[in-house]
């Protein structure tokens, strides 16, 4: 029986840092070595809340009923983005080569490039309207060739979302968030208890403090416009 060899300094280093993780691919257990990321390389994962407000789930089910290829494309490149920041091992790219990604990529990209040399030459109208949303599909194609339900685990690990209150949070601890720091003259933030993850505790606080105060306005918007009709 071969002896097994001691692990190296490095190895013992990644092993304390990228702990072993068992996250669903396809419904199956998949062990996988994941780091959670912070403030700079979230924001440059894409424009997105973890907030939910009661706006956002208006919109998320007339998504539901009426998706616009845009919105479905927007929403992948985000989570795409995150798994390719986050996974350590295997690495996004050697998923892909696993399941075959890479050559559905590899077709789809040549396909995509001969749809937008038609576009380019297409007039206004019904055809090239067709012919972008078919290129929008080609994109969101490139983008969803992992499983949602490993997208969707990854995501929560790389934004310590479960490390956090920030599911807790309503509309209503929102704008009276906001309003106190008008009065204080300091962030909303600042008016909210909580759990906020160290690493990514910076983008945690700006989201809350972006979303407090487009709430804020968009409240006194709903109030002057009533005021307005009943005058």
């Amino acid at each position: 029986m071969k002896k097994k060899q001691p692990l190296t300094a490095l190895e013992i280093i990644e092993k304390a840092q990228y702990p072993i993780i068992i996250a669903p691919f396809f419904g199956y257990d998949t062990p996988i070595k994941l780091r959670e990321l912070r403030q700079t390389e979230i924001s440059d994962c894409g424009d997105f809340s973890l907030i939910e407000t009661f706006q956002d789930t208006v919109n998320q089910e007339k998504l539901k009923n009426n998706p616009k290829m845009e919105q479905v494309y927007d929403y992948a490149e985000i989570l795409h983005n995150i798994a390719r920041k986050s996974l350590v091992n295997p690495t996004y790219d050697e998923i892909l080569k696993v399941i075959g990604g890479d050559k559905i990529i590899e077709r789809n990209r040549k396909e995509l490039k001969e749809l937008k040399e038609l576009l380019s030459r297409a007039p206004r109208g019904v055809k090239r309207k067709e012919l972008e949303d078919e290129i929008r599909c080609y994109e969101a194609d490139i983008n969803l060739l992992l499983p949602n339900d490993f997208l969707n685990f990854i995501f929560c690990y790389a934004m310590g979302i479960e490390k956090s209150d920030i599911k807790l949070i309503s509309e209503k601890v929102l704008i009276r968030a906001a309003v106190l720091a008008e009065q204080g003259n300091d962030n909303p933030f600042d008016h909210i208890d909580g759990k906020w993850p160290e690493i990514q505790y910076g983008f945690y606080r700006d989201d809350i403090n972006i979303r407090a105060k487009v709430l804020l306005r968009d409240e006194r918007s709903k109030q002057k416009q009533g005021a307005n009709v009943g005058g």
